[in-house]
């Protein structure tokens, strides 16, 4: 790379290098990189294409192109990702967050009564506990991970985006009580069987923690343990709702259906695929 040319140049240049090591959508992680080491929003980089490159500016650049090509994620460089609207810190701690895992949170809001309490067990970041509760003031949550350095980021987060008077975050396993009677359980878990993890694109494999990716085996030994543990613990006429890896969703309708939970029924993406599964509790007889 050279200071002898615009932006434009090195935005190309970068991108031939990304899109040779095999990252897709290279053009636009090159303009996401770019406005991060110039300190400018996204939709300003094209006012600044015909610029003359700066010394300064090209080594920041370079650095972050230099990380990429390693294939670390975008949002891990930058140490945040946007998820529902609303901005998240991400470390190598926790998950990083993906677009689909946006339909629990938009199914999950709908099925939240004035003033619900709701139950997140593996928070990770908090984009899906805290999200819910950026958008709706009047509940509370709870959210549970193993991991105590996942509850720091999901409490940083919670203080960022203003909701922690309304959420408290705690150490514990699938079948932790400590969320007591709630509304609504969420849970976006490890859920890609064992011999599925070699073929996991490297941006995942190498950045997320393995942890909240797979529990072994054939990827449901996490809903197994949710389901049988929490079914009877939502309160009559609340909620489970889980994300659902590729190919999941009817076998975790299944085991919802299995412990007596109605209204059982899964929920596609944007690109049709089946990604929550939701069942209820029944009422309780009169």
């Amino acid at each position: 790379m050279s200071v002898h040319c615009d932006w434009r140049e090195i935005m190309q240049e970068a991108g031939l290098r990304l899109g040779a090591a095999g990252v897709e959508s290279p053009m636009r992680d090159v303009r996401l990189l770019l406005a991060h080491a110039l300190g400018i929003a996204p939709v300003d980089v094209i006012l600044r294409e015909a610029d003359h490159v700066d010394a300064a500016g090209l080594m920041a650049f370079e650095a972050l192109v230099q990380r990429r090509l390693r294939h670390e994620p975008v949002s891990r460089i930058r140490g945040w990702r946007e998820f529902y609207g609303r901005r998240f810190i991400v470390t190598p701690d926790v998950l990083d967050p993906r677009p689909e895992t946006e339909l629990l949170v938009e199914q999950g809001l709908a099925r939240l009564p004035r003033g619900g309490r709701m139950l997140d067990l593996g928070v990770g970041s908090g984009c899906i506990l805290l999200s819910v509760l950026a958008e709706r003031p009047d509940v509370t949550g709870m959210g549970v991970d193993i991991s105590a350095a996942a509850l720091a980021v999901a409490a940083r987060n919670a203080e960022a985006l203003g909701v922690e008077a309304r959420v408290k975050l705690v150490q514990g396993g699938w079948e932790s009580e400590a969320g007591g009677t709630v509304d609504l359980v969420l849970s976006n878990p490890p859920y890609i069987p064992a011999d599925e993890m070699d073929a996991l694109a490297l941006d995942v494999i190498d950045h997320d923690p393995h942890l909240a990716l797979t529990p072994g085996g054939d990827g449901l030994a996490a809903y197994r343990a949710i389901i049988a543990c929490h079914a009877g613990r939502v309160r009559p006429g609340g909620w489970i709702g889980m994300e659902c890896g590729m190919g999941q969703a009817d076998d975790v309708c299944v085991l919802m259906a299995g412990v007596g939970l109605v209204e059982v029924a899964a929920y596609p993406d944007l690109a049709g695929i089946p990604r929550a599964a939701f069942g209820r509790r029944p009422q309780k007889a009169p």
